[in-house]
Formats: structure tokens, C-alpha cells, sequence
């Protein structure tokens, strides 16, 4: 696989001379905000914690007391014995949270979708997902057993429904993009579904930062359709673990009947489940607040960038964005002036991603304006020095 060089990463783990891990470590975690690399303590602008709730104090002593009442693991599927109140409760919490009718936990967000696929393929006849999906969608997609497409836009769709007969498809989509916030409309795509179809969204980065209550991309855009079903995770702006199919009230018995990977899986750690309801209350306290922060730190960030003539067009919704070096060079450069800058280069390779690697950035309510401001003026310099030196997802 390529690389470009300059890299600062640490040797593989090593347990002895034989065994070794299949994946370099990353910069271990100094606190919510910041990573320490080589003894050097440095802001992070990586993954997914929107919120910095894996680091609220009163989740964590809701967890370490969950933990205290109650086994780490059931160990079980709970179509067997592993089933247990806490994980109900968490259920039907989440179910108001998104005004639904039901809503399932399963044991990760990247299989909330396949889940949801392998319910819905008895009443679907086609499963198609859209060009650029996430790749848990085309995971989706195989697993459900139904014939499978692949579309690039609500045009081609309607006229594959036309052309195929598609009557009940199964439409695959992301909510708000993983390596580029961005959103595409969901109305053209609804328009453009057979009422007997579903459109399934994967919401992973869009519940709990957009919307008036967090509900995620369909209450940004005020979009209500019987036909629209959710997947999204609980280790993104909950800060939590595990993964969430949400939808009518017939959906969930049919995640049960149908879906062999949650009949077959092990659900969550309980203590997870039980911590649900108390991280849904402070997103009632505050998430009103915090999602108005991340947005103020996405006007700092356009705002330095607007010279650039919008790198980021109107669809830009999300709190991550995400640019790639078009050479060695310039991949070097904007290394170094992160580093220099005090901040960790997020540099990542994700499937679906450029094969060389990106840079995606993760904004947090946590962090504050001085140091999104830095962030901003180390991008706007170097994306002015050389323009086409990078390329904006």
C-alpha cells in the first residue's frame, strides 16, 4: 500500500519476537482534548467524540457504577439468555429520543445497517445503495441476500426502478458523510423511491450534532416519511458503544425474526446500556448548546478558508472535513506546520477513502476557540500557499 512519507508513527506493538500486531499504534489520549506523542503533548482533532462525552465525568462514574452492579459482558445472545432489562430501557429511551416507534440495540454501529438489511429483505426485492456509500451500506447490501445495484443520483434510481420493474427497493444512503460532512437532500431521493420501498439512512454522524433536539440530517432538513428508517452508532456524539436501528414499531420484531446477525450476536456490555438514558439526559441539558458551539467552530474554520473561494460547498453539514495532499510535498508540509503548530496531523487511510491517505479533521464542542482558530490559520496558510497543493473532500 503507498504511503507518502514523513510519517511520524511508533514500531509495531510486540508481544515477543514471533507475534506482533497488525496495526501500528496510534497517539495515546492525554485527557479529552489532547494526545501525547514521544513525551510532546499535542491538540487532537481525530475521531468522533463530538461532544467529549467518553470523558464527562458523570458518564464515567454512571459507567464504573454499572460496572459495580453488574457483570462486565452477559456473555449470550439475548434471543437466548443474555437478554436484560437495561438493555429495554435503553431501547425505549432511545426510541423517544428519536420520536419512533421503536428502536434496537445491536452489538456496533457499522452492523446497525446490516442488521436492518437482513430484517428487511422479506419485504424488499432489490437492495441498492448509492456511489460513495460507506462501506458498511455495501457490506449491507451483500448480507441481506437480495439482488443487489449501485446508483449515483435520485435520476438514475427512478429509472433503474423503471427499467428493472423495482417495485419494494431497499435504497442504502449515508446522512451526513464520515470523511466529508457532507449531505445530500433526502427529499429528491424519497420522490424518487416506490411507496413500497424503504430508504434506509445511516446517520452515524448526524445524530446527536444536527437538529433542533439531535435527532440527526432527516430533522435538519424537516423531512417525515413512514418509508425512512435510521441506523446510527452510540460511539460517535454519545460517547458510548454499540450501534442503533430506529423505525416503526413493527420494525423491531423484525430485526428479531429476521436479521441472523442480531439473533446470533452478542448485544453491548450492559454497563453501556444501562449509561444510555443518563447520556440522552445531558444531551437534553446541553446538547442544544454544544451543537451551536460546533457550529460556531465550523464559521472559524470557513471563515479562514473563505480566500479559497468555498472549499466546502453549501452541503457541507457535519462537524469533520477532510483534504488530501496531491503530492509528497505538500503532504510534508502541512505535517510539519500541524506538528509545529502544537497539533496532531490526523492523518488517516479509511476504506472509500484516497488510496495515499486524507487529512480529516473532527471538530468538538469541547474545544476551544483558541485552539480552532489555530487549526484554521495552519490550514488557511498552507491551502494558500499552494491551492492545488491539496484537494478538498
Amino acid at each position: 500500500m503507498r504511503n507518502f512519507p514523513g510519517i511520524d508513527v511508533a514500531p509495531p506493538l510486540r508481544c515477543n519476537d514471533d507475534v506482533k500486531s497488525g496495526l501500528l499504534p496510534a497517539a495515546e489520549p492525554d485527557g479529552p482534548l489532547h494526545v501525547r506523542v514521544r513525551g510532546r503533548r499535542l491538540a487532537y482533532f481525530g475521531g468522533s467524540d463530538y461532544f467529549r462525552l467518553a470523558w464527562h465525568p458523570e458518564v464515567r462514574r454512571f459507567l464504573v457504577q454499572a460496572l459495580r452492579d453488574g457483570g462486565v459482558d452477559v456473555a449470550a445472545s439475548r434471543v437466548t439468555t443474555g437478554n436484560r432489562a437495561v438493555y429495554v430501557q435503553a431501547e425505549k429511551a432511545l426510541a423517544r429520543w428519536m420520536g419512533t416507534g421503536s428502536a434496537t440495540l445491536v452489538s456496533s454501529g457499522y452492523l446497525a445497517p446490516l442488521v436492518a438489511a437482513q430484517a428487511l429483505a422479506s419485504r424488499c426485492d432489490v437492495a441498492v445503495w448509492i456511489t460513495g456509500a460507506h462501506p458498511c451500506l455495501r457490506d449491507a447490501a451483500a448480507a441481506c441476500g437480495l439482488p443487489t445495484a449501485e446508483v449515483q443520483n435520485p435520476r438514475a434510481f427512478a429509472a433503474a426502478c423503471d427499467q428493472h420493474g423495482w417495485k419494494r427497493p431497499l435504497l442504502l444512503r449515508d446522512g451526513v458523510g464520515a470523511l466529508t460532512g457532507r449531505f445530500q437532500p433526502l427529499e429528491p431521493w424519497l420522490a424518487a423511491l416506490p411507496p413500497e420501498g424503504f430508504l434506509l439512512l445511516d446517520d452515524a454522524h448526524g445524530v446527536g450534532t444536527l437538529g433542533a433536539k439531535g435527532r440527526g440530517a432527516m430533522e435538519e432538513e424537516l423531512v417525515q416519511d413512514p418509508r425512512l428508517l435510521f441506523a446510527f452508532t452510540l460511539s460517535k456524539a454519545f460517547g458510548l458503544y454499540g450501534g442503533v436501528v430506529a423505525g416503526p414499531d413493527w420494525l423491531a420484531p423484525a430485526i428479531w425474526e429476521g436479521s441472523r446477525a442480531a439473533r446470533g450476536g452478542t448485544p453491548i456490555p450492559p454497563a453501556y446500556a444501562a449509561a444510555v438514558p443518563e447520556v440522552l439526559r445531558l444531551l437534553r441539558l446541553h446538547g442544544f448548546r454544544w451543537r451551536n458551539t460546533l457550529a460556531e467552530h465550523e464559521g472559524l474554520i470557513w471563515e479562514a478558508l473563505d480566500p479559497l473561494e468555498d472549499p466546502q460547498s453549501s452541503d457541507h453539514l457535519g462537524p469533520v472535513f477532510s483534504l488530501a495532499a496531491t503530492s509528497p510535498a505538500r503532504h510534508r508540509r502541512l505535517f510539519t506546520a500541524l506538528r509545529s503548530a502544537g497539533i496532531e496531523p490526523p492523518f488517516i487511510r479509511y476504506p472509500g477513502g484516497p488510496e495515499c491517505g486524507l487529512f480529516r479533521f473532527a471538530l468538538s464542542s469541547a474545544h476551544s476557540t483558541a485552539a480552532v482558530v489555530c487549526l484554521a490559520k495552519v490550514l488557511a496558510a498552507e491551502c494558500t500557499r499552494a491551492p492545488a497543493g491539496y484537494r478538498w473532500l
